[in-house]
């Protein structure tokens, strides 16, 4: 997922008559720099206190559409830590309000990033269809997938993400429904997206590992593997801890299709490391199953390599 960002300045002339300089400068730092304030449950649980104590003060308009974006993101981060479903509704929310902010802006103050907003969006959406199993939530993420594909012009780094979005929509449609059509189209956007945007954007390491998921779900567990292994460098560029560890896991599981358990175990260790070091408890749990599974290949036990459960790119 991608942020929008601000400065300092924009935040305390917004808000600086109704909050305080010090959580107004805080709220600016947040926003600066999305990843490097949710790195741990009290990190989270203050990014949010505190971008919510900014947004109550702060009036229709770019910068409020920012605060909502970003919240969204922290709220997220948030579900993953705790597999709180009412987290994850929240973030819903605030990327709907965010949208329908972004899409009042008269056209002259419509600022081209503040559409990331409709990727988060997408991904929320499709989330929650896999956490409870309603699939109208998909269907409407796919929907906003393609409204955005046509309403944003070529080029547009929001573009692409919106691309790379829709692609993971569209293959856990697939993993549900089985059309080919879905699982053709979604690689297709994948690598679409992958092109568009430029090198080492902060976005390309999740739209990597979007298409490596999808490369995985038709077989082609090679190509997938060198689509991971790219997605985990760009990660550890951008910072994103949690992406690196999702990818790293779903890295191990390209390696065991492709005969590589050695290889596999011990991608498997750096992604328990990795989701030991952001404390994200469901994410341990996912990798040490997978773990468990692929020594028990090394030791000649018939394990179906099909088992590993990966993770959201």
């Amino acid at each position: 997922m991608t942020g929008d960002r601000t400065t300092g300045a924009e935040v305390t002339g917004a808000a600086g008559h109704e909050i305080d300089t010090a959580t107004a400068l805080h709220a600016a730092e947040i926003l600066e720099s999305p990843h490097g304030f949710r790195s741990s449950l009290e990190q989270v649980d203050d990014a949010i206190d505190t971008l919510s104590k900014v947004l109550s003060a702060t009036p229709p308009g770019p910068l409020r559409i920012t605060i909502l974006s970003n919240l969204g993101l922290i709220r997220m981060v948030r579900f993953q830590l705790t597999a709180s479903l009412t987290e994850l509704d929240s973030a819903i929310s605030c990327f709907k309000e965010a949208h329908s902010a972004h899409a009042a802006q008269p056209p002259q103050d419509s600022r081209p990033e503040l559409s990331a907003t409709i990727p988060n969006l997408i991904s929320a959406l499709h989330t929650r269809a896999e956490v409870t199993g309603d699939w109208d939530d998909l269907d409407e993420a796919i929907a906003w997938g393609r409204e955005a594909v046509v309403r944003m012009p070529p080029g547009l780094s929001q573009r692409a993400a919106a691309l790379a979005s829709l692609s993971s929509a569209l293959r856990i449609r697939y993993e549900r429904s089985q059309y080919e059509g879905d699982l053709t189209e979604a690689i297709d956007l994948g690598r679409q997206a992958t092109v568009d945007l430029p090198e080492h954007h902060p976005r390309q390491g999740s739209v990597l590992s979007n298409l490596g998921s999808a490369l995985m779900a038709a077989g082609l567990a090679e190509e997938s593997v060198a689509v991971y292994e790219k997605a985990v460098a760009e990660f550890a560029t951008s910072g994103n801890r949690h992406g690196r560890a999702r990818t790293l896991n779903n890295l191990a599981g390209a390696l065991i299709q492709t005969g590589r358990v050695d290889a596999a175990a011990e991608t498997y260790r750096a992604a328990l490391r990795e989701f030991q070091e952001v404390g994200d408890q469901a994410g341990e749990d996912r990798v040490r199953k997978n773990l468990a599974a692929s020594a028990a290949m090394v030791k000649g036990a018939g394990a179906d390599a099909s088992g590993a459960r990966g993770d959201a790119g």
